[in-house]
């Protein structure tokens, strides 16, 4: 009996340690609200008719999309850990899956990847996961975050909030201040279109995966960064390949994003601001790019428009000052403008757009919040001008 209950001791020991050295995590976000939005687009290039449109709704992830995820990490001995993400999106409101760029059937289409990590060399992943380009410019997005509609990084950096499926990722760890990355996307899961004569946009053949290599849109980024303190600096560049067997695969077309930017804390504020040119095309990435069914922008969110001589210049500027123990108050202010073959078609004008938010923390994990935004010639369609107004509570498990 004692020899019994030794070797249970025993065996409940090892488990022990063998829990220890793995862990899986149920993690995600919720975050709900209420919306006002109106929308006004002139007659004029854009439009044969005056429009307005207006609607009140709850809409889920305002100010941080709504999301579960499953993580895990695992202990392989001298330093080296195995990790995986998968991560969807879901629509709190009603409980269904949200849209992520991804095949309407993808469960887990915001990440879904495994990899190999350590502290001496930095950390290596394979998997559909956001760009390079989101992961070195979300300190600068200090504000409202990047995930904020309208006034986020992503709303004129579209590159921001693409995700590449099939993608390899390294990322070191930080050498003196710095931090390095490079990517490689054998088939960006993408969908791909062409230039139209109207100014729009048309489909440039099926997105599928292809046995040749040539035929799947790829995708090399790459990064680097700075912190000192309360500095942040970072660059990133991604260049977007159209698959060989699409007409802009055969006019050899292909889009080029870069993006600089930089954020200071000062305690008593956060400054971030960034600046961006996109050649070759346009790269929509997660952009609100249809806001309503009377005003839809042709070009399509979650899509890369590939069009040489075309693309967009475009900033943002952004702060975040805390206001007593649980306040924040949040402002940016960000444009968009054309170049190339856009400034002959519907898209010429600059787009601008101004947030103002205040966000009060209950505790770490729970905050409500209320975010305003103006935008005008939205996603530089000339004439089209709107307010959004939401307040919400977010809660982070």
């Amino acid at each position: 009996m004692k020899k019994t209950l030794l070797a249970a001791a025993l065996l409940t020991g090892f488990a022990g340690a063998a829990s220890a050295q793995s862990s899986v995590t149920l993690y995600g976000v919720v975050d709900l609200g209420v919306r006002y939005q109106n929308w006004n687009l002139s007659k004029g290039p854009g439009s044969a008719v005056d429009i307005s449109t207006s609607s009140i709704a709850m809409v889920s992830g305002f100010q941080s999309t709504s999301r579960f995820g499953i993580k895990g990490v695992e202990d392989l001995g001298s330093g080296n850990q195995a990790v995986f993400v998968y991560e969807a999106n879901i629509n709190a409101q009603n409980g269904t899956m949200s849209a992520t760029g991804a095949p309407a059937d993808t469960l887990f289409g915001r990440q879904s990847t495994l990899g190999l990590r350590n502290d001496a060399w930095g950390q290596f992943d394979m998997g559909r996961q956001l760009s390079i380009a989101y992961k070195f410019m979300a300190p600068v997005d200090n504000a409202f975050g990047i995930n904020t509609p309208i006034v986020n990084l992503s709303a004129v950096m579209g590159v921001t909030a693409v995700r590449y499926s099939n993608n390899l990722m390294y990322q070191s760890p930080s050498l003196s201040g710095f931090k390095f990355a490079g990517s490689y996307s054998f088939n960006t899961g993408l969908t791909n279109l062409k230039q139209a004569v109207s100014g729009g946009s048309a489909a440039d053949t099926a997105t599928g995966s292809a046995f040749e290599t040539g035929n799947n849109m790829r995708a090399v980024a790459g990064a680097v960064s700075y912190t000192n303190g309360p500095i942040y600096l970072g660059v990133t560049y991604d260049k977007i390949t159209p698959a060989s067997n699409t007409v802009a695969g055969a006019n050899g077309g292909g889009v080029s994003s870069w993006i600089v930017g930089g954020a200071y804390d000062a305690k008593v504020v956060k400054v971030g601001a960034a600046y961006s040119q996109v050649r070759g095309g346009i790269i929509n990435g997660g952009t609100n790019s249809s806001v309503s069914s009377d005003i839809v922008n042709p070009f399509g969110a979650g899509a890369v428009v590939f069009a040489d001589g075309a693309g967009h210049n475009s900033y943002n500027i952004n702060l975040a000052a805390p206001v007593g123990a649980s306040g924040t108050v949040m402002a940016a202010y960000q444009g968009m403008s054309s170049v190339g073959y856009l400034q002959d078609s519907n898209f010429a004008s600059t787009m601008s757009a101004y947030g103002l938010g205040y966000s009060y923390a209950f505790t770490k994990r729970t905050n409500v919040y209320g975010i305003y935004t103006y935008t005008n010639n939205f996603q530089t369609i000339s004439g089209l001008s709107g307010n959004t107004l939401a307040v919400g509570i977010r809660h982070v498990f």
